[in-house]
């Protein structure tokens, strides 16, 4: 057997462990009992350190040295190299990290969710802080094991942003705050809008609203024979290659599910577009979180909110909601895009949105960088939230313990939700001027023009290309605010004739 076979057979088993992996997680956000917990954490400990065992084992090791050998590799062809560049990248990565932190990262990931889920429910920080400590504690200690270019965040984010750093990130972070902020002032300066976001003064049937959402999904291309929908207090995505899972909340005062139901969508079809062929290789995956994020932000966003897809969305929430009809479709359309700061990320719109994000990524920067302790998140929190919209979350349900992310340890992950809105504009800015037909699309329901470009160009790909490589072959430049910059501007400024 060639040392690159050898390889893909044991890509091929991490990738079984990482699916294993998965299908737990969401059973535990799903339908997991609550006493299930204990016997849960240590499976999925156990089942971690497997996972590591085999990615840093001997036989590995033997695999990459030969294959990273410059006679042998420039012998392989485009997409060879690309695997081969990716596991060596994850070896390098985990191969120091002992065994006892991998187990006890994914127990602590367990407990922590289960203690954030209650605490959530409570609205009480205090029983989570303990918790919040030992992730934080595990990741410090990770990141050093790791490695990092300039500082212990970059080790953590490069786990779902490959190749970026906390420098990275405030380049592109630092300008989009200020520009972001002064839009938001300005359309503030135009008094208060009389379009009700989501038309909250009227009630939605939750069970008329699954329905109408599985309608959506299969509409613009959501494959249920590979997939199905639930519901969880948090929305997510779980992709297992030929199995992907979706999950949406509903509240009876809004329609928030259709915009959640098309941002998981997003992120489903993203999994289900992924190359048949490369499952199980390295590169059997997305290209990164903040990628994952440009695909669900597209859908909820870019197609969702664009005035166009109105006249398909219209009708259908009318045909299930009767009563909106007496809205109307440009009243329906700016209740959907009205701008106003708001406490939750996940129903904040599209120009607050990323000063949730930011907000989030200076906290954990703070976290890392031992400059804030994990007690004092609440109020640097309340502070940051004040300086950024204007409020003050009194709730911490509605503060701090709104997100799922910290309690799974899953710092370095909250960069990724804004870079997946600017890398969205500047893609969506390429495949307008390839689809001349698009917003007609759009209009009429039809929804393949735009799912087949994203499957030619981004999801067929998986991992053969880095984000900043991506994004160049993409759209021929580097990430750049200036697309979203300009997208809010133009849309925005109709919206509320600035």
């Amino acid at each position: 057997m060639s040392p690159y076979d050898k390889m893909i057979l044991i890509s091929n088993q991490l990738r079984n462990i990482e699916r294993s992996l998965s299908l737990l997680a969401w059973d535990e956000r799903t339908y997991m009992p609550e006493g299930a917990l204990p016997g849960r954490s240590e499976m999925n400990a156990g089942l971690a350190k497997i996972h590591h065992n085999i990615l840093t084992s001997r036989e590995m090791k033997k695999c990459l040295d030969k294959l990273n050998k410059p006679s042998i590799y420039e012998d392989l062809d485009d997409l060879r190299k690309a695997s081969v560049k990716e596991i060596t990248r994850r070896f390098e990565k985990k191969n120091n990290i002992p065994d006892e932190i991998v187990e006890k990262i994914a127990k602590a990931a367990s407990q922590g969710q289960a203690a954030w889920t209650k605490a959530r429910a409570r609205s009480d920080f205090a029983m989570f802080i303990p918790y919040l400590e030992k992730n934080l504690e595990l990741k410090k200690k990770a990141a050093e094991y790791m490695g990092y270019k300039n500082e212990p965040y970059d080790a953590l984010l490069d786990e779902y942003e490959p190749e970026l750093t906390a420098k990275g990130v405030k380049k592109v972070f630092d300008p989009m705050k200020k520009g972001l902020s002064d839009l938001v002032d300005e359309i503030s300066s135009r008094g208060s809008s009389k379009y009700d976001k989501y038309n909250i003064n009227k009630t939605f049937n939750t069970d008329t609203q699954k329905e109408l959402c599985r309608r959506m999904a299969r509409d613009i291309g959501f494959d249920f024979h590979s997939g199905r929908l639930d519901e969880s207090v948090h929305p997510f995505t779980v992709g297992m290659d030929f199995d992907v899972r979706i999950t949406n909340r509903y509240n009876e005062k809004d329609l928030s599910s259709l915009y959640s139901l098309l941002h998981e969508s997003g992120h489903g079809m993203y999994e289900q577009g992924i190359c048949k062929d490369l499952l199980g290789t390295p590169i059997g995956k997305s290209a990164s979180m903040g990628y994952h994020e440009s695909q669900s932000r597209m859908w909820e966003n870019f197609v969702g909110r664009n005035r166009n897809f109105m006249d398909y969305l219209y009708p259908l929430v009318v045909e299930y909601f009767p009563s909106m009809e007496k809205v109307g479709i440009d009243d329906f359309y700016r209740s959907v895009n009205c701008v106003e700061p708001s406490y939750i990320r996940v129903e904040a719109d599209e120009i607050t949105y990323n000063l949730h994000i930011a907000l989030r990524f200076d906290i954990e920067l703070g976290l890392m960088r031992d400059e804030i302790t994990p007690a004092e998140t609440e109020t640097v929190w309340q502070d940051n939230m004040e300086e950024y919209l204007g409020l003050i979350p009194e709730d911490p349900a509605l503060g701090v313990l709104q997100d799922i992310h910290w309690s799974s340890g899953a710092f370095g992950y909250f960069p990724s939700y804004a870079l997946g809105n600017l890398y969205a504009a500047q893609i969506f800015n390429t495949i307008v001027d390839e689809i001349p037909s698009l917003f007609d699309h759009l209009s009429k329901g039809e929804f393949t023009p735009l799912l087949n470009w994203l499957r030619d160009n981004i999801h067929s790909n998986g991992r053969r290309y880095l984000p900043e490589e991506m994004t160049k072959r993409l759209t021929g430049k580097s990430l750049d605010f200036k697309y979203f910059h300009q997208y809010v501007k133009e849309k925005y400024g109709d919206i509320y004739d600035l």
